[in-house]
């Protein structure tokens, strides 16, 4: 076995009758050739070298691409080996050709809305079907591929998004990179695409594009101490059409930051002995939680027939309908939410997702451990947790107070 290495390959012609086709020549245990999509002339090429030579228009540039398939090629090469198993050149042709070849953007795309819509996850494909639409509407055509993602077609994107006149914030952005970058990862996984292409900034590709500066709209903060205190003490006596919404804004604190998705599907089957058991849409992973007292209350004054949730009662049972339902029912608990903010005279905009981070608050102020406050909410990677704790001012940190 030989390293890969690139020739003109001179026993085939072509139609000029001038050029000849640039090839990937490989020894294991026999001569493989395999085409690159080049051709010149022999003139054209240096046979020492195995590269283009000055005679060659963007030589530069293409001989480039040949040292990258060459690196490409033993790369796949010596990963065969370590199985050892007998060569198929099949499977090197497949490896080396890349899925991607084969595959647009938006056909990756209309798979996962498949396999989404299947499975009931109707946010997450409409998701999926936004981006889509935008990547549509930012290339005009269908036929992108993933190795057509770059730097610059990335940069063309978010400038493309932030010019349209309905969709100016940077979240908007953040949105639709993000959607992006989940479909780049999951067809990396799939092999659709090769992970040397891999376009967005990590810890090895420091030159990636970065999404980080498209967050700055959205940044959730939890209630101060002093403002959580005002909320346990709001009267719901004098506002009874808020009193759903509000206890069940407290019931999501109390219960780890439970997200207001998650609480819409449970029902009497998730409560036993005690505890709320769940598994969260969002990451598949499962909670256990004990009920408080005040969780108890909550339930008693507010459950429905079947679901905890009571307006979950009377939700449609086909899936595109019960998730316009949910998005519904949170746009109303948020409104709510928004007019309690108002009442209290709050700083912090109350939202659904205010309790979890508000939840992350209170442990951080009885000073609990990072890796327990990172059992607690269920992260994979404590990172995520220190990014919470990272929105909080060193003030609020330092404080000690008790909430419950």
């Amino acid at each position: 076995m030989s390293k890969p290495r690139t020739i003109l390959y001179k026993s085939k012609k072509l139609a000029d009758g001038k050029s000849h086709p640039v090839m990937l020549y490989l020894f294991i245990g026999r001569d493989y050739v395999i085409s690159l999509g080049y051709s010149c002339t022999p003139e054209q090429w240096n046979t020492k070298q195995g590269r283009f030579n000055k005679k060659m228009e963007n030589h530069e540039e293409k001989n480039s691409v040949l040292w990258q398939k060459e690196i490409l090629a033993d790369k796949i090469i010596q990963e065969m080996a370590l199985r050892e198993k007998p060569f198929s050149i099949d499977e090197f042709k497949e490896k080396f050709g890349g899925k991607n070849k084969t595959i647009t953007i938006a056909e990756f795309l209309d798979i996962r809305i498949h396999e989404l819509e299947v499975e009931g996850a109707i946010g997450n494909m409409n998701r999926f079907v936004q981006i889509k639409g935008m990547l549509k509407n930012y290339r005009n055509n269908s036929n992108t591929l993933f190795t057509d993602v770059d730097y610059k077609f990335l940069k063309g994107f978010e400038t493309y998004i932030l010019s349209r006149e309905t969709t100016t914030k940077k979240s908007n952005a953040y949105f639709y990179m993000r959607m992006l970058r989940a479909a780049f990862n999951e067809a990396i996984r799939r092999g659709y695409v090769d992970e040397q292409y891999y376009p967005f900034k990590t810890q090895f590709t420091k030159n990636g594009f970065s999404i980080a500066h498209l967050n700055g709209d959205y940044n959730p903060r939890p209630l101060s101490m002093e403002e959580f205190d005002r909320l346990v003490q709001f009267d719901i006596e004098a506002h009874p059409k808020l009193a759903r919404s509000y206890w069940n804004f407290m019931l999501l604190v109390e219960a780890r930051g439970l997200n207001f998705s998650d609480l819409c599907e449970l029902t009497d089957e998730n409560v036993n002995n005690g505890r709320i058991a769940y598994i969260r849409k969002k990451t598949g992973k499962s909670y256990n939680i004990p009920l408080t007292d005040r969780m108890i209350t909550m339930l008693q004054k507010f459950r429905g027939k079947k679901y905890l949730y009571s307006q979950m009662d009377k939700a449609p049972t086909d899936p595109k309908k019960r998730n316009v339902f949910v998005r519904n029912q949170l746009r109303f608990f948020n409104q709510d939410l928004e007019k309690i903010s108002i009442l209290l005279a709050l700083d912090t905009k109350i939202t659904s997702y205010t309790a979890r981070y508000t939840y992350t608050n209170v442990l951080i102020q009885r000073h609990v451990a990072v890796p327990l406050i990172q059992q607690a909410l269920g992260h994979s990677n404590i990172a995520t947790t220190q990014h919470y704790i990272r929105k909080f001012s060193n003030e609020e940190v330092d404080r000690e107070v008790a909430v419950f």
